[in-house]
């Protein structure tokens, strides 16, 4: 499983250049080989704040993306993760949610963030 951090939803949908060819590979791979890929229900509200679009509709055109809600126990341990590493809530989310799901890899182009991710998950980056 591969879990997913909104700026690369960003690029697929987004014209970024190579970005856009690179997440379009990546995730290819992992699509290709069945495997599931998940983000959290965040990404949602980050891409829709952060794109033209309107609809949660673009988000599900990815396959096998699966959107995890928030809940007490992904709230309570993304908490746990924001104070640990002085983490934006956001990006505490994400991780709380990978850890939580179980990702064998954390796909984001977020060098901060990674520095974090990768003490508990492998990343891949762009």
């Amino acid at each position: 499983m591969l879990y997913i951090d909104t700026n690369i939803l960003i690029y697929l949908f987004e014209s970024h250049d190579h970005f856009s060819k690179q997440v379009a590979r990546v995730l290819e791979e992992f699509t290709r080989d069945n495997k599931s890929l998940v983000t959290s229900a965040i990404t949602i509200t980050e891409f829709l704040a952060g794109t033209d679009s309107s609809s949660l509709k673009t988000l599900q055109q990815v396959p096998n993306l699966m959107i995890v809600q928030l809940n007490e126990n992904l709230a309570e341990a993304a908490a746990i993760l924001q104070r640990k590493h002085k983490m934006q809530i956001g990006d505490s989310v994400h991780l709380a949610t990978a850890i939580q799901q179980q990702a064998e890899s954390f796909f984001t182009n977020d060098k901060k963030l990674a520095k974090i991710v990768e003490q508990y998950i492998p990343v891949i980056g762009l």
